[in-house]
């Protein structure tokens, strides 16, 4: 379990119900909290080793409206309230230059990026 490798198979440390988590840099180290919810059962498949869903959370803009875009600066400071829709991020206080689009990626609001 010590194992920094990645030379392990993950039903050697992962069963169903484990809550782990997994940590990867792009420039910004993203933590991940992570649960094993189940397990696929069946031949091994070629193409496809981990099988996830990363659900969409439901932000809102602090005006209650669906938010396009993040200020990556804000996104250290306040969290969930940097989210703006159209109409507030051409008022936002740190400038277009710091604004991302929000996508459904743990990653959105870092370094740049954009989710493409």
């Amino acid at each position: 379990m010590g194992d920094k490798s990645m030379k392990i198979s993950l039903n050697k440390v992962l069963a169903v119900g484990t809550n782990f988590s997994h940590e990867y840099d792009f420039g910004t180290t993203t933590e991940l909290g992570l649960k094993c919810l189940s397990e696929r059962n069946g031949e091994k498949l070629k193409d496809v080793e981990i099988i996830a869903r990363n659900e969409v959370p439901d932000f809102k803009c602090k005006c209650g409206k669906q938010p396009k875009e993040v200020c990556s600066q804000c996104v250290f400071e306040i969290g969930e309230e940097a989210m703006l829709c159209s109409q507030c991020a051409k008022k936002h206080k740190c400038g277009e230059e710091m604004l991302l689009p929000v996508v459904n990626s743990p990653r959105m609001g870092m370094c740049g990026y954009t989710g493409d």
